[in-house]
């Protein structure tokens, strides 16, 4: 059973695949939980909780650098992935594990508005329209529909250069260009994934960087994002994509010195589960903060910021580790 579960996480990882990688596993954990922590100030911000200069930089400091992660480690192993599955396959399978899980959740959640509408700080009724419209332009969930689309403009480039590619999707992201709100993200990501293709199998090597040069480079990118939040605030289309590589190294950065300790290996186990937490992490997330405010009667900052952080994040991952036997790996791919 271990061999099995194994083996399809390895084949169900919508992230990267290939060689297995606790330094990518756990800079994906790194970034997951600072997108659970993220969703979960927002609501605090939302409900009056948590205002004022420190909201508003932490905000502008994890937005600057979280997402661009995610998408600079899927463009890692791309190459290889195309290569291995060609063309079709490699579609097929962003279609199973990308695209398949965004459509599937568009409905639950929306199936489950009713139930949870009581819950949240806006509801909209449904209205099949909207729904609809709403799916077709990535309202549902921007990262994965971005990614898929990110990963297909992958499949068409993989035969330029490395660094064509990577200077053509740098001037289409800084370029103000007036389509839709989704043609726009995923032209402001893709530069990561492309970053991410020309790095590809060479990131194995930061695995023998001195954990000294790791502290040191650490220190001095960190200083540099948290200097530049300060004073420039809100990260914009100019400087979106020179914040979010500084931001992506300096994870990595702090993977390596996390690596091979216990902190370390729990963020790898929260890496590999990344899917899960995206998907499920905002039901986990409300859940706690209802128990927090209607049977302990407490917006206590602290504890609203933590606790639903926390289950948001071990929760939805403990489902991920458990899919086989509770037979929920239809979750999260294509069961067929």
């Amino acid at each position: 059973m271990i061999e099995r579960g194994q083996a399809a996480a390895q084949t169900w990882e919508p992230i990267t695949s290939g060689r297995r990688s606790n330094l990518v596993d756990l800079v994906k954990g790194l970034a997951i939980l600072l997108v659970v922590y993220g969703h979960t100030s927002q609501g605090a911000a939302h409900r009056g909780w948590w205002t004022g200069p420190g909201m508003a930089f932490s905000k502008n400091f994890i937005y600057s650098f979280h997402m661009p992660a995610f998408f600079f480690a899927s463009g890692l192993f791309v190459l290889g992935s195309i290569g291995r599955r060609g063309a079709g396959n490699y579609t097929l399978e962003k279609l199973k594990t990308i695209l398949y899980p965004y459509l599937l959740f568009a409905v639950i959640t929306a199936a489950l508005g009713p139930l949870t509408r009581r819950f949240q700080v806006t509801y909209s009724p449904f209205n099949w329209k909207a729904f609809l419209l709403s799916v077709a332009d990535g309202d549902v969930s921007w990262f994965l529909f971005t990614l898929f689309f990110c990963s297909m403009l992958a499949l068409l480039t993989a035969r330029l250069p490395n660094w064509l590619r990577f200077l053509l999707a740098v001037v289409a992201g800084v370029s103000p260009i007036y389509g839709s709100y989704i043609s726009d993200r995923v032209l402001r990501e893709f530069c990561f994934v492309a970053a991410g293709m020309w790095v590809g199998n060479q990131i194995f090597k930061l695995e023998r960087l001195e954990k000294t040069r790791a502290a040191v480079g650490l220190v001095m990118l960190g200083a540099f994002q948290v200097v530049t939040i300060y004073f420039y605030g809100y990260v914009g289309r100019w400087n979106y994509i020179l914040m979010g590589l500084t931001g992506t190294a300096a994870l990595f950065l702090l993977a390596r010195l996390l690596e091979n300790h216990r902190v370390g290996d729990a963020l790898v186990w929260l890496g590999r589960a990344s899917l899960a937490i995206f998907l499920l992490s905002s039901f986990a997330q409300g859940a706690t903060r209802v128990v927090l405010s209607s049977l302990f009667h407490t917006n206590n900052l602290w504890l609203q910021l933590l606790l639903p952080t926390a289950f948001a994040a071990v929760l939805p991952a403990i489902v991920w580790y458990q899919r086989d036997r509770w037979r929920l790996g239809w979750l999260f791919h294509w069961p067929f």
